[in-house]
């Protein structure tokens, strides 16, 4: 869910493709599990 800016995720409408509120509330989850990954490695590398 990541784009091409590092730390920057996008889900739901913003990807394209079907636009469903289910779609949304997965990739919503998906994004955000993988934005706590990143904001954890960062703190682990300080």
């Amino acid at each position: 869910m990541e784009t091409n800016i590092k730390g920057i995720y996008a889900c739901g409408d913003c990807t394209g493709g079907l636009l469903q509120i289910s779609k949304a509330v997965y990739e919503g989850t998906k994004a955000g599990i993988q934005a706590i990954g990143y904001i954890r490695g960062m703190k682990n590398n300080n």
